[in-house]
């Protein structure tokens, strides 16, 4: 009897040995895995930093431009998205795009519900 439980005692050391090891294992893996992932974030911040502290320069630093550059971007992305809409609106009519002015373009929130957004598009293709 005494042999039984000094072998089950030796049993449940070595698994929950086996267990702690692992485990402690597999923390060193995640924060391995965190540091590799969080330095090539502080590399971007730096070069965005860096980007923002020389604002002459218009070039863009991983794909992040200066705040005049920004703007005029902005403008013509406005501007594209009109044209865009128009062509796409004039292409459902079968109409020239002369016969079309867009007055107004209002961007629909994507945190509205999917029920919401489903009625909106049936209304939207029932006038049309």
């Amino acid at each position: 009897m005494l042999e039984q439980l000094l072998m089950s005692l030796k049993v449940m050391v070595l698994g929950m040995g086996t267990v702690f090891v692992s485990l402690i294992a597999l923390i060193w893996v995640i924060e391995i895995t965190n540091k590799v992932l969080n330095m090539s974030q502080q590399r971007d911040k730096q070069d965005i930093n860096h980007a923002q502290k020389n604002p002459n320069k218009a070039e863009a630093v991983n794909g992040n431009f200066s705040e005049s550059r920004r703007d005029d971007t902005i403008q013509e992305d406005e501007e594209e998205i009109i044209a865009v809409i128009t062509a796409a609106i004039a292409a459902s009519l079968n109409r020239s795009t002369h016969d079309i002015v867009v007055r107004s373009v209002k961007r629909v929130p994507y945190n509205t519900p999917a029920w919401n957004r489903v009625g909106r598009n049936q209304q939207i293709a029932g006038r049309l």
